[in-house]
C-alpha cells in the first residue's frame, strides 16, 4: 500500500538575536558645543510572525510586524562623551508608503510605546530617552512597520539638561522587506525546496508535521545558509511522513 504524503508550505521570515546596530550620541567633532550622532543610515526590517522569537533582548515582543532592533547609546566608543548631558532622540518626521504606520517599542513591552502614520510631522515632539535608570546602552528596543516598503525617519539628539546644543538632523532609512517566496516540488521521493537568497542575510529551512508551536526543526545536516543573491535549492527525503509543512527563516 502506498502512503500518500501531503506537502504543505508556509513561507515565513524572522529576525534573530544579533539583528541590532547602535546609534551613538556624543560630542559633534565639527562643533563641540553641540551633540553629535554616529551610526547606520540604513536598516532592514523583517517580518516576525505572531508568537515567533525575535531577539533575546526582546523576549516579550509579540510579533506580527516587520521589525528591526536598534540601540541608542551614550557610551564613548566613537564620539567623545558629552559629559553632563541627558540626550534624548527627537523624531522630526516619518515618511513611507501611504497609509502605513511606524512604531517604536520600548524594551520588554508587548505593545508599541508610540505609533505614527507616514507623513506625520510633530506638533508636539516625539522623543526616545537614551539614558534610562542610569543605563546608557539599552538593548531590546525595536522599530516596526505594518507593511513593506521604504521608511525615512528624520531625527536629532537633544540635551534635556541644556548643556549642549541639539545635533544636526540625521536620516535613517528602514526598508521593510517582503518574505522571499519558497517554492516546493515533489521529485523522486524527495521534496525540492527553492528560494532566492538575499545578500548579507542568513537562512534556515524548517519542517513540521503538525504546525504546533515548538514543533519546527531545522532540516538535518543544514547549517545556516549564507545569502549571496543566488537561487538556493535544498532536497529533503519524504520518508514516511503523511504530512509535512516547510517554512523559510530569514535573519541577520
Amino acid at each position: 500500500m502506498k502512503t500518500l504524503t501531503t506537502l504543505s508550505l508556509i513561507a515565513l521570515s524572522t529576525a534573530a538575536v544579533l539583528a541590532h546596530d547602535h546609534i551613538e550620541i556624543g560630542i559633534d567633532p565639527s562643533a563641540p558645543e553641540r551633540l553629535g550622532l554616529h551610526g547606520p543610515a540604513y536598516q532592514i526590517a523583517l517580518l516576525v510572525p505572531v508568537g515567533e522569537p525575535f531577539s533575546n533582548y526582546a523576549p516579550n515582543f509579540p510579533g506580527g510586524y516587520y521589525a528591526n532592533e536598534l540601540t541608542f547609546s551614550a557610551e564613548a566608543n566613537v564620539l567623545e562623551p558629552s559629559d553632563g548631558a541627558n540626550p534624548v532622540i527627537e523624531i522630526l518626521s516619518i515618511t513611507g508608503p501611504s497609509g502605513a504606520v511606524f512604531s517604536f517599542w520600548e524594551v520588554s513591552q508587548t505593545s508599541p510605546t508610540w505609533s505614527r502614520p507616514t507623513g506625520w510631522t510633530p506638533g508636539i515632539p516625539t522623543t526616545i530617552p537614551t539614558i534610562v535608570g542610569g543605563n546608557n546602552h539599552i538593548h531590546g528596543r525595536a522599530f516596526t512597520t505594518n507593511v513593506t516598503g521604504n521608511f525615512t525617519i528624520s531625527y536629532r539628539a537633544v540635551d534635556a539638561n541644556n548643556i549642549f546644543q541639539p545635533s544636526a538632523p540625521a536620516t535613517l532609512t528602514i526598508q521593510a522587506l517582503p518574505t522571499p517566496p519558497l517554492q516546493i516540488q515533489a521529485q523522486a521521493g524527495s521534496v525540492v525546496l527553492t528560494f532566492k537568497s538575499r545578500l548579507n542575510l542568513n537562512y534556515d529551512i524548517q519542517s513540521s508535521t503538525t504546525l504546533a508551536p515548538g514543533s519546527w526543526s531545522t532540516l538535518d545536516g543544514l547549517i545556516p545558509i549564507e545569502g549571496d543573491g543566488s537561487d538556493v535549492q535544498i532536497q529533503d527525503p519524504m520518508a514516511s511522513r503523511p504530512r509535512v509543512f516547510y517554512r523559510l527563516i530569514e535573519y541577520r
